[in-house]
């Protein structure tokens, strides 16, 4: 059952108002000098609060979460413009903070001197800047555009973010070349997240640590990055992109992965290489016949393929979409990273699939999907090899097995009238280590332009080969009201409750507060 939230700390409690508060003053005074210079503010937020327990079957409470995420957006377009030349040259800023808290944990998960319930790298509340830059396009007749600030970079290397700026050169012969630099954004530096570094190793700020205590959780440093970007641009119909990105490790490095409890670990020091990778990406679409996407990602690293993918849509008829998709996908790590000593299998994915707009309300998708990868399973004994093909004792090798296989497929329907929706979706999906298969329903209903009903509810069993006896039967449902304060604004409350025979019932209670503000 539900429990009242935790009350956060009396430092978090002051701390939060104040900062978003000025964040909003600050957007204000934007906004009152919007018409003096002609500027076109925006404001926006979303928060989501939920409330609930993680129970066993006995009842027992395994562990309380009481989360809230919210994030504050500000905009300002137009900061330089000229209304006689819309092609002309045009200035902006954008910027969004995100606080996302969890007050289940306890105070003493926080802290390093607390040996028996500190986690590493948690945070009670962390804030974080998701993006927060100045964009300047159609410089210089056109040929000039830059940012300057906290932003993402999105191509075939996937999704990046780094502190710095970028410069871009745009030509009349369908190219432009760009060129960015600056400090890759990690967890444990202030306002940052280590959502966008590789994989592999374990960062975060140790300050107040003993140097012995968690060796394997590695200081945060300083990571200088730069790129470069070939681009075609002004052809509709086709659209490619290469991308080079080059990121540098700095600070120390614990050597030892585990305390011994009698030496300090080793550090390793000095300046070395995180990542350097090279990647392509096309697109090309016809509007009566379809599209084709396909791209590769090269680790120069570890001197191998890490990503391959390709895609084709046929536009079968008006309403008929028929497609089909291949992803490979092989791990690749930080540099400083121990896993790149251990072999690694790729996985290959394929997937067909089908959308069929039967009416303008109704529409109809099916799918199947396929997974084919291959595992180690048994030490290497060849004997006319005295290390492994990576370079370990032969002893430490395990050569891949045989190719294995999971797949699945799922049907889903959507019908949509006025301020209506119905939808259900059914999936299977099965392997040799089990399987699950289910559906589920739901719809969403607004009355009056302002009254928001919505529910979901649905039936899934999982059937696990790999621990007998864990085999259930799940069944939940959703059932949610909100209220629409004005457009692009709504207030939603949702409730939730699952049950099986493993977990027992569980609760959920969420919360969503979205508003939007602009000239």
């Amino acid at each position: 059952m539900l429990a009242a939230a935790s009350c956060p700390d009396r430092a978090e409690m002051t701390f939060r108002p104040h900062f978003f508060s000025g964040l909003a003053v600050g957007a204000a005074l934007l906004g009152a000098t919007a018409d003096a210079r002609a500027l076109e503010p925006e404001v926006t937020s979303e928060t989501a609060a939920q409330f609930y327990e993680m129970r066993s079957p006995t009842g027992e409470t395994v562990i309380a979460r009481r989360r809230l995420m919210t994030t504050l957006g500000v905009s300002v377009y137009d900061l330089y413009d000229k209304a006689e030349d819309p092609s002309g040259p045009n200035l902006s800023f954008r910027a969004r903070l995100r606080y996302d808290a969890d007050y289940g944990g306890s105070a003493g998960e926080t802290e390093a001197s607390s040996f028996g319930s500190l986690v590493p790298g948690f945070s009670r509340g962390p804030v974080d800047l998701m993006y927060g830059y100045v964009e300047g396009r159609r410089f210089l007749k056109g040929w000039l555009g830059f940012k300057v600030g906290r932003q993402y970079v999105t191509d075939a290397l996937g999704w990046w973010s780094f502190d710095g700026g970028e410069v871009r050169v745009t030509s009349p012969f369908f190219l432009s070349a760009e060129l960015y630099g600056g400090f890759e954004v990690r967890g444990g530096l202030p306002l940052s997240t280590p959502r966008f570094e590789r994989d592999g190793v374990w960062r975060g700020d140790r300050q107040g640590y003993d140097p012995t205590l968690y060796p394997s959780f590695q200081p945060s440093s300083v990571a200088p990055a730069f790129g470069a970007a070939l681009e075609s641009t002004g052809i509709t119909w086709l659209h490619g992109r290469l991308s080079y990105r080059r990121v540098y490790n700095t600070g120390g490095s614990n050597l030892s992965q585990f305390p011994s409890g009698l030496t300090t670990p080793g550090i390793y020091e000095g300046s070395r290489i995180s990542q350097e990778r090279i990647g392509y990406a096309v697109d090309a679409s016809l509007p009566t016949l379809g599209g084709v996407r396909a791209g590769l990602a090269y680790d120069l690293y570890m001197g191998r393929f890490n990503n391959l993918f390709a895609s084709v849509d046929a536009y079968a008829t008006k309403r008929l979409t028929l497609s089909a998709d291949y992803d490979y996908f092989l791990p690749s790590f930080d540099a400083d990273s121990i896993w790149n000593f251990f072999a690694v299998m790729p996985s290959n994915d394929v997937s067909l699939r089908s959308s069929l707009q039967v009416t303008d309300k109704t529409a109809l998708s099916a799918s199947a999907h396929a997974r084919l990868f291959k595992v180690q399973t048994a030490a290497f004994d060849n004997l006319q090899y005295e290390t492994a093909p990576n370079g370990l004792p032969a002893a430490n090798y395990f050569p891949e097995g045989a190719l294995d296989m999971v797949g699945g497929g799922n049907l889903a329907a959507r019908h949509r009238w006025g301020e209506g929706e119905l939808a259900a979706r059914g999936a299977l999906d099965t392997g040799r280590g089990g399987g699950r298969m289910g559906m589920d329903v739901s719809g969403r209903r607004v009355l009056e332009t302002r009254y928001i009903l919505s529910g979901r509810a649905g039936v899934w069993r999982w059937d696990d080969k790999l621990r007998p006896g864990r085999d259930a039967t799940s069944f939940g449902y959703v059932a949610g009201v909100g209220y629409k304060l004005f457009p692009r604004s709504q207030a939603l409350v949702e409730f939730e409750h699952n049950m099986n025979r493993v977990a027992g019932q569980r609760f959920r209670v969420m919360l969503w507060l979205t508003v939007a503000v602009s000239k």
